[in-house]
């Protein structure tokens, strides 16, 4: 049990009106004999502590990287006091945070709705599209028309063959025999001439004799004519030929293959232009309520992700639930820092109060919310604060084998010299 020290008893006594004797302590009353005016204080010891105070550490166990605070630091609600090691942790939420910027920049740039600059790219890219649809339609005029000269091509060769076999036919060979025998008959006109006057010693130089050369000739050309239309054509002449039509069916089947891709082209660029007018539509008609929805829906997934990696990471970090001053650290950086043990002590030393820590059973019966106290402290002897009982505990604490009960001084204009924890001393004047 503590007992108050004489000196501070001392100036107690001084300020407690009524008292005629020793006082007693918190923890002990004093002798039976006492005047009955004593027995109506209380004297009790206590601790000057923030009304709002807290031992902070991590979520999770690590080796703490980062300090950002030193004994004594006022900071605000929200700030970072000390950080685990969290790199990774940390990598995670800025590429999250980069994932929200992007989702709502998105959502932005479709409810704004489409630029001048965008209808125009969209509006180039239907004329685009089709001048890509004439382009094909030409290729496959192109290749039909290709096809269509050579299948002509192949029906030259096949009648070209057709006619070398068929020769010679009948009216060529009544024509060539016609000729032969007019050339015939001329010669033996020629030859009757000439043989009248066969005894001219100029004979040479008479038209008969020109005419009967001429006769000659113009019979052995009829016979030769003669020989060539009968003959028919040559078998090299029929190979040359079925060689022709060969390779005009083969150009054929060549040009013929086009078509097929040159249609498919066609109706590829026909598809651009649909989507590319699609497209300008939907510019021109602006978001949809779908549109909206799966933006929103991006944004409110990127978010998630977001305040999930905040989340992991603040597990690593001692963050101030609340403004205050630090108190104390415990941990430092290269230490483990384990959850429950604290890395460093947060108060809000703005509004301090009085904390008692013997007050005994038998006494705690006597007191009520709203009675005067009378308070001094180690630290300013001969000085006396008036305070208030704000609270008294519903529930006792044991100290080593005594029952105590925790009763709460709210202390009207405190020094600001005095700091947390130091010790005070309560007087009670109970009237009981």
């Amino acid at each position: 049990m503590k007992h108050i020290p004489v000196i501070i008893l001392v100036v107690l006594l001084a300020g407690c009106t009524g008292a005629v004797g020793g006082p007693a302590t918190g923890t002990e009353k004093g002798p039976a004999t006492l005047p009955a005016a004593q027995e109506n204080v209380i004297w009790a010891s206590g601790k000057l502590l923030p009304a709002r105070w807290a031992g902070l550490s991590p979520a999770v166990s690590g080796t703490l990287r980062t300090l950002h605070v030193a004994e004594g630091d006022s900071v605000q609600a929200g700030t970072v006091l000390a950080e685990l090691d969290n790199s990774l942790l940390q990598s995670q939420v800025a590429v999250a945070q980069a994932a929200v910027a992007e989702a709502e920049a998105t959502r932005a740039r479709l409810l704004a709705g489409a630029t001048l600059a965008e209808l125009a790219q969209a509006q180039a890219d239907v004329a685009a599209a089709q001048a890509g649809v004439a382009q094909a339609q030409a290729a496959l005029k192109q290749a039909q028309e290709a096809v269509t000269a050579a299948d002509a091509q192949v029906a030259i060769a096949q009648a070209q063959y057709n006619e070398l076999a068929s020769r010679p036919s009948p009216a060529e060979r009544l024509e060539v025999q016609r000729r032969i025998d007019l050339a015939r008959l001329a010669l033996e006109q020629a030859q009757r001439a000439y043989d009248q006057v066969r005894g001219d010693p100029h004979i040479g130089l008479r038209p008969e004799a020109l005419a009967l050369q001429q006769a000659t000739t113009e019979f052995e050309a009829a016979k030769a004519a003669y020989q060539v239309a009968t003959q028919g054509a040559t078998r090299e002449q029929l190979a040359v030929a079925q060689a022709q039509i060969n390779a005009a069916k083969a150009q054929a089947q060549v040009v013929r293959a086009q078509v097929s891709p040159a249609e498919v082209a066609v109706k590829a660029a026909e598809a651009q232009v649909a989507r590319a007018q699609a497209m300008l539509d939907r510019l021109k008609a602006g978001p949809t309520a779908e549109d909206k929805a799966v933006a929103d829906a991006r944004v409110a997934a990127a978010q998630a992700a977001l305040a999930q990696a905040q989340a992991q990471l603040q597990q690593t970090q001692v963050i101030a639930p609340f403004a205050g001053q630090i108190g104390a650290i415990y941990v430092r950086p290269g230490e483990l820092a384990i959850p429950g043990q604290p890395v460093l002590m947060l108060g809000d030393t703005t509004r301090l109060r009085v904390e008692t820590t013997d007050l005994r059973e038998t006494d705690v019966t006597r007191l009520e919310v709203g009675m005067s106290v009378e308070v001094a402290f180690d630290a300013l002897p001969g000085r006396m604060f008036q305070g208030k009982i704000t609270r008294i505990a519903p529930m006792s604490t044991t100290e080593k084998g005594s029952t105590n009960f925790t009763v709460i001084v709210e202390v009207a204009d405190l020094d600001p010299s005095l700091r947390w924890g130091m010790t005070a001393f309560v007087n009670i004047q109970t009237g009981k």
